[in-house]
């Protein structure tokens, strides 16, 4: 003889299982209301889940290249601004130096301004963007650029070490009003020269790497997004102050201080070229990183809606199947409380 189904212990565990499963649903239903996504993915989309992995794993991949974009654009901005300050200040001492060969004027006053500007293009060059030099290629963590106006600096060292072998004497001495222009010449377009050629440039004047950073600015697009300092264009313009900062013009011959101001007009034309160059290739970039990301927005709001759709819920059925819910949790706690007074004694 069974009596499992009467007795009251049955009654009473089969109370606890409805409220226990009600009580879930509501609070499932609730989550789910209040984050407007299924409470439960994978249970809910059976064999579809794999789908929602693979799109949420594209969303943020592409999602995290919007954002190192972002960052991308921020350093060329910045490389923009530098190079564009640069630019700007070798025009005008360009315009200064085809002044002064055609005027004459005073040495020493170029020679300020030429310090001036090299001052500048070490400043720039050693610009700086979230703790990175964004001048230094791959080599983001080290300054590009030793301060020449620094008497200890490895580059002022090398020229000073460089004017004394090949004259004897050094850029102060008032005798070098005896240098002729032939050997000067000699001297600027050798020694002088390879001041800021391989590998002088690179021990001396340079921590900065020739590979510059390389960004990817889509799922098949990377772009060089930086400009080493150790292009060219960087290299002639600090050869170019230095020739009108140190070289002792003040006390040169007329013919030998043209001969200096002739090269250093020679070679901040080069520069600014070179610049200007520069400028325009990272301006092309630039507009690549924007129509890229451009484009992946586009990608993201795609993929972002069919996510969605798969894992968001209806709010209106929800709110039904919530209060609905509701309503039977209540019902099943009164019948609960009504059969709390039934005894096995009433089926005897």
């Amino acid at each position: 003889m069974k009596t499992t189904h009467i007795s009251t212990i049955s009654f009473a565990n089969a109370s606890r299982r409805q409220i226990t499963s009600q009580a879930n649903l509501v609070n499932k239903l609730s989550i789910e209301m209040s984050s407007g996504r299924k409470f439960d993915v994978g249970l809910d989309l059976g064999s579809r889940t794999g789908e929602s992995v693979s799109l949420r794993a594209e969303f943020h991949f592409l999602n995290g290249i919007v954002d190192t974009n972002a960052l991308t654009a921020s350093r060329l901005d910045v490389s923009q601004a530098a190079m564009g300050d640069m630019l700007s200040d070798a025009q005008g001492f360009l315009s200064t130096l085809i002044a002064l060969r055609e005027d004459g004027g005073s040495a020493e006053i170029v020679k300020a301004d030429a310090q001036g500007s090299m001052e500048l293009l070490v400043s720039r060059l050693n610009t700086q963007l979230n703790g990175n030099f964004v001048f230094a290629g791959i080599n983001s963590d080290q300054e590009p650029v030793a301060d020449y106006l620094d008497p200890a600096s490895p580059n002022k060292l090398a020229a000073d070490a460089a004017f004394f072998a090949e004259f004897g004497i050094t850029q102060s001495d008032p005798t070098v009003s005896g240098i002729t222009a032939a050997a000067m010449d000699t001297y600027l377009n050798g020694a002088f020269d390879a001041l800021f050629q391989d590998p002088a440039w690179g021990t001396d004047w340079s921590g900065a790497s020739n590979s510059v950073t390389v960004s990817r600015i889509s799922a098949s697009e990377t772009v060089n997004s930086s400009v080493s300092a150790n292009e060219q264009a960087f290299r002639d313009l600090a050869q170019a102050y230095t020739l009108m900062a140190d070289l002792g013009n003040e006390n040169l011959d007329p013919g030998t201080y043209k001969r200096v101001l002739d090269k250093a007009i020679e070679k901040l034309g080069t520069g600014i070229a070179g610049v200007t160059s520069a400028m325009g290739k990272l301006g092309n970039v630039q507009e690549q990183v924007k129509l890229a990301s451009s484009r992946l927005q586009v990608q993201t709001d795609i993929l972002n809606s069919r996510i969605n759709d798969l894992e968001n819920v209806n709010p209106e059925e929800t709110s039904v199947r919530l209060n609905t819910a509701l309503t039977q949790l209540e019902t099943t706690y009164a019948v609960t409380a009504r059969m709390q007074g039934l005894s096995i004694l009433n089926y005897i």
